[in-house]
């Protein structure tokens, strides 16, 4: 008898009657430095704490997820796609974690006498796939809805290949990150180009499912909330997921072989038969996503407004950061675009504010001062401990990126291109 329960977010727990397994827990706390909270939340985790397999699809901070991972039996064996980059394995040792693999794309893994997993890595992302007792769950989470055609279609055609028959696909519902959200210009509408970009995302999956045939299909969340009071409208932005049989239908036609199911916190599938049990329900039928997000976040509202003001030894340590690491990363570039480089990066909780950037000769010349650079083409706006962040840790760029943390005015078309 399977079980298969939507935690919140990407986190998918599965019961197969031999073996239990989870997808990328993020189920406590907030991500990217508390700039992501939990929406819709989760209504009972109990339900993970003896979960034997934990499968993560990738590293970011809001599926890989280190205070969840940490409440979970570190008896339990973790699965992670063998990419280019180091520490990961580390990671999990640190967390306590003992049984460790790096799974191989295409390589099945079978759990138990019934159960395997193969992964489908590429880039930053993968593909997975559960199959227990003539069951196949294809997990596509982040992997495909926004990358370039070609590669979606070669992993496509490679899944149908191998799995024919599919009797669950779930997948990423929308686009984490800051572009084009918080790229600003003076023609572009914001909202406007928000919902497009949703759309997108919506039509990506209508795509993928129009080429895999599942008998159903289940997109996720998206599960996070913005709660600064600039980057709440990207909240509103989203594409109802209550509406994807009428687009489905509208672009791709009617499909005899696929049902739709959205599924909030708390739903779960036995034996194929959908159990819609969520509050959640109820509650954004009868509430608008910004009424429900000040109910669940009043106190975290109020604190994300407020920053703590940004010492002048943050700024002079924030300094001699950026010198370094524009002085490594200047080698990644060619000297065109090197020296078309003239921008300046404002911290809203600075006093001396501005860090004017620029490449003189064969350098980047950067200083801090309190007005941008005369001339200079961009204006990237953030947060003292943010940006501190980013340049302290190896992989901390995603809480500007991924995270919302960042803000860009562009000032000229060409270096809006």
């Amino acid at each position: 008898m399977m079980h298969i329960e939507y935690i919140c977010h990407s986190c998918l727990y599965i019961d197969t009657g031999d073996t239990t397994l989870v997808f990328d827990p993020w189920f406590k706390e907030g991500a990217y430095m508390n700039q992501w909270q939990l929406f819709p939340g989760p209504i009972d985790t109990q339900i993970l704490s003896g979960t034997k397999n934990i499968l993560y699809s990738h590293g970011h901070d809001d599926h890989l997820h280190a205070a969840s991972l940490k409440s979970l039996d570190p008896s339990a064996a973790v699965f992670f796609p063998y990419q280019w980059r180091n520490g990961a394995r580390e990671f999990f040792r640190e967390a306590g974690f003992g049984n460790i693999t790096e799974a191989v794309s295409f390589k099945e893994y079978r759990i138990t006498e019934k159960t395997s997993v193969t992964y489908m890595a590429f880039a930053l992302e993968s593909v997975i796939i559960v199959e227990s007792n003539g069951i196949v769950l294809v997990n596509l989470n982040d992997a495909l809805n926004s990358h370039h055609e070609n590669v979606v279609q070669w992993f496509l055609r490679e899944i149908k290949k191998r799995w024919p028959k599919i009797d669950y696909l779930f997948s990423g519902w929308s686009g984490a990150g800051y572009f084009p959200n918080t790229v600003h210009y003076k023609t572009k509408d914001d909202f406007e180009t928000g919902l497009i970009r949703e759309q997108y995302f919506a039509h990506n999956f209508c795509r993928i499912v129009n080429t895999l045939q599942p008998a159903r299909a289940l997109p996720f969340g998206p599960g996070f909330a913005l709660l600064r009071p600039d980057k709440q409208w990207i909240n509103e932005v989203k594409f109802p997921r209550e509406k994807i049989v009428a687009y489905y239908e509208e672009n791709f036609g009617k499909t005899v072989e696929t049902e739709f199911f959205v599924m909030n916190p708390g739903d779960y599938f036995r034996q194929h038969v959908f159990h819609k049990v969520s509050p959640w329900h109820e509650r954004f039928a009868t509430n608008s996503v910004s009424q429900l997000i000040h109910q669940e976040f009043a106190k975290e509202i109020e604190m994300a407004t407020h920053t703590s003001p940004c010492s002048i030894e943050n700024q002079q340590e924030i300094l001699e950061l950026l010198r370094k690491c524009l002085a490594d990363n200047a080698l990644l570039y060619s000297g065109k675009v090197l020296e078309a480089a003239n921008f300046s990066l404002w911290l809203e909780n600075a006093t001396a504010a501005y860090y004017n950037i620029h490449f003189v000769g064969n350098r980047f010349v950067v200083t801090l001062d309190d007005k941008p650079h005369p001339g200079h083409r961009l204006l990237l706006r953030t947060r003292c401990d943010l940006l501190k962040h980013a340049l302290e840790h190896e992989w901390g760029g995603d809480v500007l990126t991924i995270g919302y943390g960042i803000d860009v005015d562009v000032y000229d078309e060409i270096t809006l291109e």
